[in-house]
């Protein structure tokens, strides 16, 4: 199924994914250690979301695939974005080089920390987001997948893939966000 092949669970000690600038730094239980630049220009929700899914196993297997130094992930935060968070796709020059392990391939991951908010009075469902870190956690799963598939060499449409759809739903449960979908049909 998922990262079936030779990953080691080795947490990245500096990992391919930057946050304001900065690369972040995991722990050896793959608990991300944010600078203090991260802490002041990054918000908690997406700090906490991505913490959140540093602690599932296939969060973990994500993070352990990236840990080359082939890959950078950049991410940005833009309370413009319509959605929670989005990977653009990349350009060809760099589904060119996915199998050149001497060529940095770079990714954007853009996250909307603004994007969640319960009406008031409103409960939060069961296994559905109920608060910002918990919607930032569901964007960087389903944008990390986005950038696991180009990694592969994948370009777009990737959602109506039964490999990606198979992939998303064992993210989501572990994140205890089942009732959470990734299609085209999802704003």
């Amino acid at each position: 199924m998922l990262f079936v092949f030779w990953l080691f669970l080795t947490p990245p000690k500096q990992s391919s994914l930057t946050l304001a600038g900065e690369r972040v730094q995991f722990a050896a239980d793959f608990t991300p250690r944010f600078t203090q630049m991260q802490m002041k220009k990054s918000a908690e929700a997406t700090r906490a979301g991505l913490a959140k899914l540093a602690k599932t196993p296939h969060g973990k297997k994500l993070l352990a695939f990236f840990n080359r130094p082939e890959y950078e992930i950049r991410v940005t935060e833009d309370l413009n974005e319509e959605a929670a968070g989005r990977a653009p796709q990349p350009g060809i020059a760099t589904f060119m080089a996915v199998h050149d392990r001497g060529k940095v391939k770079v990714y954007d991951l853009i996250l909307n920390p603004a994007f969640f908010s319960l009406p008031k009075g409103m409960q939060p469902l069961l296994n559905a987001p109920a608060t910002p870190a918990d919607m930032m956690a569901v964007a960087w799963a389903g944008e990390m997948l986005h950038i696991y598939f180009y990694a592969l060499g994948i370009n777009l449409p990737h959602h109506p893939r039964p490999d990606f759809q198979d992939q998303w739903r064992d993210l989501a449960e572990e994140l205890g966000m089942g009732l959470v979908k990734h299609n085209d049909d999802v704003p």
